[in-house]
């Protein structure tokens, strides 16, 4: 789909997604690391617990569809390299603190007028311009400036984030989006523009609906835990947890009965659940003991089983209930199995073999999907600076003077 053109990921780990993303969908991407390897970016945790910058499950999964170079475009010999690179260039992903690039004088300011068909995207925690612009800002702070955290985890307990950085997946794909949408108006203009991506603003989405109730109820939200108002969300299975609304309304009545019925063919519906009159059920206003008196019952049965089972028995008696996945859950899931969705990418050098993800959508006019593993430290250095006319030779004087 975007063939023929090539990106330059000056990334840290903020925009790793983004190119990758940009590299599935065809285009040529080529990640830039400093001499010896991007050591932050190549962070633990470390395939199968061994150190190692090339063992980097982070790196390994978000800089798939890559080819990899060094460069340090600070030295007298590397700023010309990087000029030959930009040159070629039809894409530049920059994420990372505000003005760090600028600062070199190898930023969007200063190189724009001599590009004027590239396609910059910048990605930073709170964009490029504003009162924040240079606040420094990693996933943590974003997703509690950006709200997430306000309205994540148990009311009597501190907030809580995602244990993995949620505001840069986020973020790359509004950076993939912004990126196509500006190469789409160079198809008519010829001219290239700037994308510029704030951390802290893409945060918007994860709050699904809580911006719309903000300015309904003028008041801001609180965190619920695992309750959806005053009744249970998340329940407790026997090998984890499931999402079930224990809520009434016309859309739910069904639901309910027939969860009663199931729990009823195990002996675990008393005989006033089974009498239970749920077409006039409202949990806005049931006393507190009945709501009680009802997870205590829908909770004995769903601890009993599993995760795998609730959900199966679910799908069938069209009951709203859905697992709350973890990876090796969503490793064994049979739909997800039936499409193909993983592939295998063999890394001999650290002797493995991993399954990935493959691309989110297919098209039958277009080849989507993963290219290539990510990248050893500098793969690719002879292949593309080969490109620039630089020999053997070459190489190794640049290497010798720290330059890639």
């Amino acid at each position: 789909m975007l063939a023929g053109l090539r990106v330059l990921d000056l990334s840290d780990e903020s925009g790793f997604l983004a190119g990758k993303l940009l590299g599935d969908l065809g285009a040529d991407v080529v990640k830039l690391e400093p001499p010896g390897g991007d050591l932050v970016g190549r962070r633990a945790p470390y395939l199968r617990g061994e150190p190692g910058p090339e063992r980097s499950l982070a790196w390994l999964a978000l800089n798939i569809s890559k080819r990899g170079i060094t460069l340090d475009s600070t030295l007298d010999p590397g700023r010309p390299l990087f000029r030959g690179l930009l040159a070629r260039a039809d894409v530049v992903i920059e994420a990372g603190p505000a003005g760090v690039l600028d600062a070199q004088g190898l930023g969007w300011d200063t190189l724009a007028p001599d590009h004027p068909g590239l396609v910059w995207c910048s990605i930073t925690p709170f964009g490029r311009a504003g009162p924040r612009a240079h606040w420094r800002g990693g996933d943590l702070v974003v997703v509690a400036m950006g709200g997430n955290m306000k309205v994540t985890g148990d009311p009597d307990r501190p907030p809580v984030r995602c244990s993995m950085p949620t505001a840069y997946y986020h973020a790359a794909p509004e950076a993939a989006l912004g990126i196509l949408m500006a190469l789409h108006q160079r198809e008519d203009t010829g001219r290239g523009q700037l994308v510029d991506v704030s951390l802290q603003e893409t945060q918007l989405q994860s709050l699904l609906s809580a911006p719309g109730q903000f300015a309904r109820q003028r008041r801001p939200l609180t965190r619920s835990g695992a309750r959806m108002g005053r009744t249970r969300e998340i329940w407790a299975t026997r090998d984890g947890w499931v999402s079930f609304g224990l809520r009434g309304g016309p859309a739910r009545v069904a639901n309910l009965e027939a969860t009663v019925a199931w729990m009823d063919e195990h002996g675990l519906a008393p005989e006033w659940l089974r009498a239970f009159d749920w077409k006039g059920f409202s949990h806005l206003t049931v006393p507190d003991e009945e709501i009680e008196r009802l997870e205590q019952a829908f909770g004995a049965f769903f601890a009993k089983h599993t995760m795998r089972e609730l959900y199966e028995q679910a799908l069938a008696r069209r009951i709203l209930l859905a697992p709350c996945n973890d990876a090796r859950e969503l490793l064994e899931h049979p739909q997800l199995r039936s499409r193909e969705l993983f592939v295998t990418l063999d890394s001999p050098e650290i002797g493995a073999s991993i399954e990935h993800p493959d691309f989110f959508a297919r098209t039958s006019d277009h080849a989507i999907g993963l290219r290539r593993r990510a990248p050893r430290i500098g793969e690719h250095n002879a292949e593309i600076y080969g490109e620039l006319g630089l020999t053997a030779h070459d190489l190794e004087k640049l290497t010798a003077e720290g330059a890639i």
